[in-house]
């Protein structure tokens, strides 16, 4: 999206940042508008692709099975509407028929990845009245999974030995896998896994989704019939996402849930419910699974699984059907999720957000690597490097080239440091490389991270998983992904030593240490207009600032008391606009208007003599209901200009003179991030 010219003063920067809302803003409802419609008048052949593909979701028919190969052969990869399970009877056909003459079989493999992608683009782009429509079951698993063999106790499917495309990361991934046999078996592994913590729970409304619905569905009982936990998923928090209702029915099942998970703790178990701008988890004691409801206001479970990074990932349990996206049932197939640029720069608002270097490795580790199709390999042939750090400009766009560079300078780095050349320890040094979370800045830097984990899984090197930036999904549940910008919970260690009151202790210490630090890097007395004259001794109002909030339960962590509190600097006009544009927005969603932005120190109020050029230090208050994302698409464009700021000013010691210039930086990462063809946007990724 193109924007203006980076500012060059604070005033141009409440310029900046109104038109980055607008401009958002006004691309969400284009987008909306657009979808549904055609690009060009489809052919007759098609139009009946599409009729088929209706009458199959509707009537479980097997209507193409009786279409000539030769007709499939040549139109079936353009049908993208097509019900999943009838591609792959239909891909099972074109590529073992001994009586098909011609040469359509070659490629079945490579086509049947691009197809799922181009499908993908199609329910994103839908709005269809049945969201189930392109999703799969288990009882479509003869189709979906056509090497398999099914037995009492799971099924299992043989992986095939070789796919098209660069592979990465599949050191870990298994020859073959088992999941569950029925949607019976995955219910009952499913309670026992939860630890019956949902039992009576009304399933209305919500989809659990993500890592512990993966783990379920691999956890298979044992021939003999007895339960084999997978301690692969021990750690696997219950992640619930409401769908289909407005903020105050989403707070109501809310606290649905928690009662439900109340009632089946054992007696006298103290709980502990905690809030961020992301996610409210409630706890009880370790081992029992932490429960995290998403504070993203949803259409439908699809709506949930497409915005998943990676394919694995794309599955949801809504209390009686399993449900999965194409490319999950694709990737339990191959043991890998395919590459594309939303896994690098997919944004928390998009269809489908970015992932993490944490999570990627994470899955690596699972047994579930990344996979780059030919269509992106190609893509790079006669392109050239632009100059980089590590590179003169020119030179072709080798993939593989790169990747072996990378594995030899890792290899050098690490053998440096055990002979002690480089005056790190090893310890040490993958401690610098594993907690950086720069894997994805470049496709040399992934290859660089993925060596060092290639090593670990050789027992070159100890890697644990406390050596990533993040094992959390929160950190990838928006576009900011730090700390301060407030979308994870404290890190505190969730074992056997777990205590609440302790934790209770962490919180309250963290929330204060942060603005404590904010207000002691104050070198160049930014705050003193607006009443902060001594960061040791300020005000008492300041420290009313909480980040993360917590309470026995979630009535009371809902109460305007536990609303979360962010200082924030920025233009008084910017502060006003957000103000009107949050309210309107309110207004017309039916609720109570709120005030966002609130003077830090009323005595200091500066709002309302404000030229362009006058800052203002603010509370900004998220409330029970803002904290929703998806309410309103003005509200989430406001959130993000304002998390912008936050990040620009995350400390204070840098010169003022350049806050304008590290504000449009911020506002305008984003855009630069979304080159709109997927092909040049691989391209410079692997440039980097």
């Amino acid at each position: 999206m193109d924007l203006d010219p980076p500012v060059s003063n604070w005033g141009d920067s409440s310029r900046l940042a109104k038109e980055v809302i607008a401009k958002y803003v006004d691309a969400h409802e284009k987008d909306l508008s657009a979808r549904g419609k055609l690009d060009q008048f489809p052919n007759l052949v098609d139009l009946a692709a599409e009729r088929l593909a209706t009458l199959s979701f509707e009537h479980n028919s097997d209507s193409l099975d009786d279409i000539p190969l030769i007709v499939l052969g040549t139109y079936i990869w353009r049908w993208n509407t097509i019900a999943y399970p009838a591609m792959c009877r239909v891909v099972s056909r074109l590529s073992s028929d001994p009586e098909f003459v011609g040469d359509l079989t070659e490629g079945c493999t490579q086509n049947i990845d691009e197809w799922i992608l181009s499908n993908e683009r199609w329910l994103q782009g839908s709005d269809l009245p049945q969201w189930q429509r392109g999703l799969v079951t288990l009882n479509d698993a003869d189709s979906i999974f056509p090497n398999s063999v099914l037995s009492s106790c799971g099924r299992t499917i043989s992986r095939p030995a070789s796919l098209p495309g660069h592979e990465v990361l599949c050191n870990a991934r298994e020859p073959q896998i088992t999941i569950q046999p029925s949607v019976k078996a995955f219910k009952r592994t499913f309670e026992r896994m939860s630890d019956g913590l949902l039992k009576n729970l009304d399933w209305n409304n919500l989809v659990v989704a993500g890592g512990i619905v993966l783990g379920t569905l691999l956890s298979v009982d044992s021939p003999d019939g007895r339960p084999h936990p997978d301690p692969r998923w021990n750690s696997s928090d219950i992640d619930i996402y409401v769908y289909g209702l407005g903020p105050g029915q989403a707070n109501k099942k809310t606290e649905h849930i928690f009662e439900t998970f109340r009632a089946n703790l054992p007696a006298r178990t103290p709980t502990l419910v905690v809030r961020n701008s992301t996610t409210i988890t409630f706890y009880a004691r370790y081992p029992l699974r932490r429960i995290q409801i998403v504070l993203k206001l949803v259409k439908s479970p699809k709506s949930v699984l497409l915005n998943f990074d990676l394919d694995m990932c794309a599955m949801g349990w809504d209390g009686t059907t399993l449900w999965m996206l194409p490319r999950a049932a694709r990737a339990l197939e191959t043991g890998c999720s395919i590459f594309t640029m939303n896994l690098v720069h997919g944004h928390y608002l998009s269809d489908r957000r970015a992932s993490t270097p944490a999570r990627i490795f994470k899955y690596a580790d699972k047994g579930y690597g990344i996979r780059i199709l030919p269509s992106y390999i190609s893509s790079l042939a006669g392109k050239t490097r632009p100059s980089g750090p590590r590179h003169p400009a020119g030179g072709s766009l080798d993939l593989l080239d790169i990747a072996a560079k990378a594995h030899k300078d890792t290899q050098s780095i690490m053998h440096d440091s055990a002979s002690g050349r480089t005056g790190l320890p090893v310890t040490e040094l993958l401690e610098f490389y594993m907690s950086r979370g720069t894997s994805f800045s470049g496709w040399y830097e992934f290859m660089h991270d993925s060596s060092i984990w290639e090593m670990g899984q050789r027992g070159e090197v100890n890697i644990t998983a406390s050596n990533w930036a993040s094992n959390s999904y929160q950190d990838a549940l928006s576009f900011y992904g730090d700390q301060h910008a407030g979308g994870v919970n404290p890190r505190y260690k969730w074992d056997a030593h777990f205590n609440i009151a302790m934790f209770q202790e962490h919180i309250d210490s963290l929330n204060r240490l942060e603005m404590s630090i904010w207000m002691q890097s104050d070198y160049h007395d930014r705050l003193l207009p607006h009443g902060i004259a001594d960061a040791r001794e300020p005000p008492a109002e300041v420290y009313t600032f909480q980040r993360t909030t917590y309470a026995s339960s979630v009535d009371k962590v809902l109460s305007e008391k536990k609303d979360m509190l962010l200082q924030i600097l920025l233009p008084c006009e910017l502060a006003v606009y957000a103000n009107e544009m949050v309210s309107r927005a309110q207004a017309d969603a039916g609720l109570r208007e709120t005030k966002l932005l609130m003077p830090m120190l009323r005595q200091f109020n500066l709002v309302a003599a404000a030229d362009p050029q006058t800052d203002g230090l603010f509370f900004w208050r998220v409330g029970k209901e803002l904290m929703w994302q998806q309410l309103d698409r003005r509200i989430d464009e406001v959130f993000e200009v304002l998390y912008a700021f936050r990040r620009a000013n995350k400390h204070l010691r840098p010169d003022p003179s350049l806050q304008a210039s590290r504000i449009s930086k911020e506002l305008v990462k984003r855009g630069a991030a979304g080159v709109s063809n997927e092909f040049n946007a691989f391209a410079l990724w692997v440039g980097s």
